[in-house]
C-alpha cells in the first residue's frame, strides 16, 4: 500500500515543481513584453476627427500573448462621453512582433453639438485599459488615465458693431470687424463667414461674405462690408453670423447692437 501512496506523493510533487517553474518562468518571461507607441496622425473628414495611435508590441519571452485588448474612452469635465474605441489582436508568438493602429474617432456633429468645445478651451479625459492572457493562462490587466486639453477653433469669437461710411447719396457701406483664434492644433478652419444685418423691424438690410482662413494655432481678424439703403437703416438691430466649412456649419451666432 505503501508504493502507490509513495508514487502519489511523488507526482504531487512533480506536479507542484512543474507548476511553480511555469510560474517563475511566465513572471521572468514577462519582463520581456514591450508595449510602445507610435507617432500619433491625425485625419479629418466631414463625419470625424479622428486620432490615430499606432501601438507595437514586442513578445520576446517565451509563451504566447493571446486575447490583447486595448479599450480607450474620451470624457469631457462633465463625464460625458465623447469617444470610445477597441483594438483587438488576438494571439502573438513568442518572439514576434504585432503592430496595430488605434483609432480614436470624436464626431464633428457632436462638436457642434456643444457649443462650449467650439468656443472654450476645456480638458477631455482619456481613460485606457489594457487587457491580455499570457501563455494561454495569466491574465493581465493595465489601466490608467490621462488628460488631453483641447483648445477651441472658434476661441473667443468676437462680432463688433458695424461702422458706417457714405457710399452714394441713398447708401451707406456697413463694415463688420470679425476677430477669434483658433486655439485648436488639429483644425485648420478654411471656407466663409456670412452674415446678415437686421434693423430694428426684423428686416434684412444687408448681407455679406468673407473667406475664412485660420490655420490651427492663429489668430483671425477680418472684415465684412455690405451696402445698406438708409431709409431702411435704424439705429439698432441684430446680426447673425454664419461659419461655413468643408467639415462643419454653424450658425447663427446672433448679436444685437443698438
Amino acid at each position: 500500500m505503501n508504493v502507490p501512496l509513495r508514487a502519489l506523493t511523488w507526482a504531487v510533487r512533480f506536479f507542484w515543481i512543474i507548476t511553480i517553474a511555469f510560474a517563475i518562468t511566465c513572471v521572468y518571461s514577462a519582463t520581456f513584453i514591450r508595449l510602445n507607441f507610435g507617432e500619433l496622425t491625425t485625419d479629418i473628414t466631414e463625419e470625424a476627427f479622428t486620432i490615430i495611435m499606432p501601438i507595437i508590441l514586442d513578445n520576446d519571452g517565451y509563451y504566447n500573448i493571446a486575447h490583447f485588448n486595448i479599450t480607450t474612452l474620451i470624457t469631457d469635465n462633465q463625464n460625458n462621453h465623447i469617444s470610445q474605441a477597441t483594438t483587438y489582436i488576438p494571439n502573438i508568438p513568442p518572439q514576434n512582433q504585432a503592430t496595430v493602429n488605434h483609432n480614436i474617432s470624436i464626431s464633428l456633429n457632436q462638436i457642434i453639438a456643444n457649443e462650449e468645445y467650439l468656443f472654450n478651451d476645456t480638458n477631455f479625459t482619456l481613460h485606457g485599459i489594457v487587457q491580455l492572457k499570457y501563455a494561454n493562462l495569466i491574465p493581465f490587466t493595465f489601466s490608467g488615465n490621462n488628460t488631453i486639453p483641447w483648445g477651441a477653433p472658434l476661441y473667443n469669437f468676437t462680432t463688433d458693431i458695424p461702422q458706417y461710411t457714405p457710399y452714394n447719396a441713398t447708401h451707406v457701406t456697413a463694415t463688420v470687424p470679425i476677430s477669434f483664434q483658433n486655439h485648436s492644433p488639429y483644425f485648420n478652419l478654411a471656407g466663409t463667414i456670412r452674415i446678415e444685418i437686421y434693423n430694428d423691424r426684423h428686416e434684412l438690410v444687408g448681407e455679406g461674405t468673407t473667406t475664412l482662413d485660420a490655420p490651427p494655432n492663429t489668430q483671425y481678424s477680418g472684415t465684412i462690408e455690405t451696402i445698406i439703403n438708409t431709409l431702411a437703416m435704424t439705429r439698432s438691430g441684430q446680426i447673425r453670423t454664419y461659419i461655413e466649412t468643408p467639415m462643419f456649419n454653424y450658425g447663427p451666432m446672433v448679436m444685437d447692437y443698438g
